[in-house]
């Protein structure tokens, strides 16, 4: 099976520090450039339990499987996880905790990024 077929959702990755302009003295301004209808999978995946005196905890965390034409720096932001019908899958923004690079035999097959939910202005999680 193709992994292209498994990419089922659709994001918005947000470039950041991205050079978008130029002043009129040449002088270049830097932003954020976003990346639209980039194919995803968004999938949450129990990665440890924590046992205590009140019970048992999992903690799980959200991985957003793209494609390997699409490397996402650390710094990214990623926002919009839609599914084909335009629906919701995943909601806020997100920032990448980790991106790890997945070979085949002979080549790079795809990127795993652990997300991050990005904190609002107060340091508290949205929710």
């Amino acid at each position: 099976m193709r992994f292209e077929r498994i990419l089922t959702h659709r994001c918005t990755i947000v470039l950041t520090d991205q050079k978008i302009g130029e002043t009129e003295y040449g002088k270049p301004i830097y932003g954020e450039l976003p990346v639209e209808d980039v194919p995803c999978r968004a999938d949450q995946i129990k990665r440890r339990a924590s046992v205590d005196q009140y019970g048992i905890d999992f903690v799980t965390e959200n991985i957003l499987f793209v494609g390997p034409d699409q490397q996402t720096p650390s710094d990214a932001k990623i926002k919009d996880i839609r599914d084909l019908k335009d629906r919701p899958v995943l909601d806020g923004v997100y920032t990448v905790e980790k991106a790890q690079p997945i070979y085949s035999k002979v080549r790079l097959h795809h990127y795993e990024i652990t997300l991050q939910r990005e904190s609002d202005s107060d340091g508290q999680k949205e929710s």
